[in-house]
């Protein structure tokens, strides 16, 4: 197939070009639209970025990363996810979002078809059609009510042609999950169709505000083979600017991710690596207190909905997001978003772009400081107020 923009297309929104404006006029906008962490980077992880570029680290290294960085992840994989691997199934990329698309290319033929779960992350459905222009994405709506999977409809489109099921636990906007159950009902899915793999995006695993247990698909002896594990550094550490991330994939597909690994790529930064090293060295307690704050932000934005008869919040339990439900208020999410940030100054971001079916929801960042939150959603209550 011939590469157009058409493949990578994002809908453009007035949101957009008024949030453009507003910015180069200079206003002051409070942010309730940012997909990245609200602390700084640990001191430790900037200070072995420095030491490592002093030591001379800035040169090649294995396409696949440090193996000292590997065997770290290894650990981490072991130990944390109960994923058991080596560190020569291990793949350290610049981000996550460089895994997936890896991982996609690795798997992906053509006239293969994939499950892709929607609302998803905006960036899965343009790195589907880069992977393999000729592929065929079922994208499936999660259930409105609670945002879990829809198995029945995840069934009735799955088939023998079926190469690949994309998941994100928590999920991006929702907020959602997997349970146990849902673990269990892809492992049948997984029996069923024995050529189809999983990618697991696991990126915000240590953002979990619920105190529900985060489960790896990894983890299950049975399908271990044929689950590629994403994940990264970027919202774990706040580094997303350093672009570190990395997968764990079974022995049938990394000689070919370490391939295009390194004809795309070489290697991710040396002195980055010898960073990466250093985070996962590090005690993590400075999750707990964020953790806190996001569970604070949360509980004020559930209690703001309670209270609102035109706006509706599901539960979310992890990540940095949630999916409000605006369709009573007879706004499309651009025309809401638009509105709020015109009327208010607030930025959030419409849901239409997280799939079409979600022109009702807007997403909310949970990443704010707890005083400039609640400044935030001070406004978006006065907002909804006047729609009414």
């Amino acid at each position: 197939m011939k590469f157009t923009d058409e493949l990578i297309n994002t809908p453009s929104l007035e949101f957009s070009m008024l949030a453009r404006q507003m910015n180069i006029s200079g206003d002051k906008i409070i942010s309730l639209g940012l997909g990245e962490p609200g602390f700084q980077t640990p001191s430790p992880i900037i200070e072995a970025l420095f030491d490592a570029v002093g030591a001379g680290h800035t040169r090649y290294t294995n396409s696949n990363g440090l193996y000292e960085l590997r065997q770290k992840l290894c650990d981490k994989f072991k130990i944390e996810n109960s994923i058991q691997t080596d560190a020569e199934n291990i793949v350290v990329t610049p981000g996550s979002k460089q895994a997936a698309l890896l991982a996609m290319m690795a798997i992906l033929e053509p006239g293969d078809e994939v499950i892709n779960l929607l609302p998803c992350y905006v960036s899965y459905i343009p790195q589907l059609k880069l992977a393999e222009p000729t592929c065929i994405i079922n994208n499936i709506d999660v259930l409105k009510n609670t945002y879990g999977p829809d198995w029945n409809a995840i069934y009735a489109k799955s088939n023998c042609k079926t190469k690949l099921i994309v998941i994100n636990t928590p999920n991006n906007p929702t907020g959602y999950m997997f349970s146990e159950e849902d673990v269990w009902q892809l492992v049948e899915l997984l029996k069923k169709y024995p050529r189809m793999y999983v990618l697991s995006d696991e990126v915000y695993e240590y953002l979990n505000f619920s105190g529900k247990k985060h489960l790896s698909i990894g983890s299950v002896d049975i399908i271990k083979d044929r689950v590629v594990t994403v994940n990264g550094f970027s919202k774990s550490f706040s580094m997303t600017g350093w672009r570190l991330g990395y997968l764990n994939a079974p022995p049938t597909l990394i000689d070919r991710v370490g391939r295009l690994q390194q004809h795309i790529n070489t290697n991710t930064a040396t002195f980055i690596q010898k960073a990466g090293v250093a985070a996962l060295s590090q005690c993590r307690s400075f999750l707990k207190p964020y953790n806190r704050q996001l569970r604070t932000n949360y509980t004020a934005l559930k209690n703001l909905c309670d209270r609102l008869g035109n706006i509706e919040l599901n539960e979310s339990c992890g990540g940095l997001f949630a999916f409000i439900n605006i369709s009573k208020t007879g706004l499309r999410s651009d025309e809401f978003c638009s509105g709020l940030l015109q009327a208010q100054k607030v930025a959030t971001t419409p849901g239409v772009l997280f799939g079409e079916n979600w022109d009702c929801n807007v997403r909310i960042s949970l990443a704010a400081e707890v005083e400039e939150f609640q400044v935030g959603i001070n406004a978006l209550q006065l907002y909804c107020e006047g729609l009414d």
